[in-house]
């Protein structure tokens, strides 16, 4: 009898730890404050094909960066038959050949979503429900790359605000201006709403906001369209691969 009691105990708790260790993770994915808290099976999720491509490429243009300029005070400082403007002007010429090629391969791959997620319910951040109480719908939530290979991602709240757009390497951008039948049917109409902010990944810290302020006459009134701003450093510019995106994707 004390067998069978210490077995249906032991059985017994470990059901408990079990039932118990949703919960631990739903806290743990709580402790981003200014990112959405979603689940991992949140909804549908994008990978981009050619990512790992514009990593490398990225970090082979920072690496000839630092060579060039650690190479410098070598190629100033040794003696040899070349003069010292030809030292400088070689000195020159390689700083100006490898940040024009950084600079480049960082516009160009800048833009291009590694993943992307649709957020059926989000949990937004302190300044998304404070400006934009009445927002409920999906939420997108692409990852970029920045210039130093540090992951950001952009939180859009309002994917009507998602345009096609004509910058080279890039499929999609936040727009400008939006009319109030494509936009947010908001009752208050004179608020600034938040339509998207990027966050640094590591750090957590906000890099920008893109917000959207209804357009206003010279008499005060409305003018049925809202007007976008930025604030700080957000990423406007995405390059998605549309053939890529199903049926689940339809909202954009």
């Amino acid at each position: 009898m004390h067998i069978k009691r210490s077995q249906t105990t032991s059985t017994a708790a470990l059901r408990s730890f079990h039932t118990t260790l949703p919960s631990l993770s739903g806290e743990q994915t709580q402790k981003q404050g200014s990112s959405i808290n979603a689940t991992p099976a949140s909804g549908p999720t994008y990978h981009g094909p050619l990512v790992r491509t514009f990593a490398r490429l990225k970090l082979f243009s920072l690496g000839s960066l630092f060579l060039a300029v650690g190479m410098c005070p070598v190629l100033l400082l040794t003696p040899g038959a070349i003069t010292m403007a030809g030292r400088i002007g070689l000195c020159a010429t390689a700083l100006a050949t490898s940040g024009v090629s950084t600079a480049l391969i960082a516009w160009i791959g800048g833009p291009y979503v590694g993943r992307m997620r649709l957020v059926p319910s989000p949990a937004a951040s302190e300044a998304q429900q404070s400006m934009n109480k009445e927002q409920s719908g999906p939420v997108l939530q692409l990852e970029t790359l920045s210039v130093l290979l540090r992951p950001i991602r952009t939180n859009i709240y309002h994917p009507s605000f998602v345009r096609s757009t004509s910058r080279p390497f890039a499929t999609w951008e936040l727009a400008s201006s939006v009319p109030f039948s494509q936009g947010i049917q908001s009752s208050s109409s004179d608020a600034d709403i938040l339509v998207a902010e990027s966050i640094d990944v590591r750090s957590g810290k906000v890099k920008g906001r893109w917000w959207a302020t209804p357009s206003q006459s010279d008499d005060g009134k409305t003018t049925g369209s809202f007007t976008c701003r930025r604030e700080g450093k957000p990423v406007r510019y995405f390059n998605v691969h549309d053939e890529l995106l199903g049926e689940d994707w339809q909202i954009l």
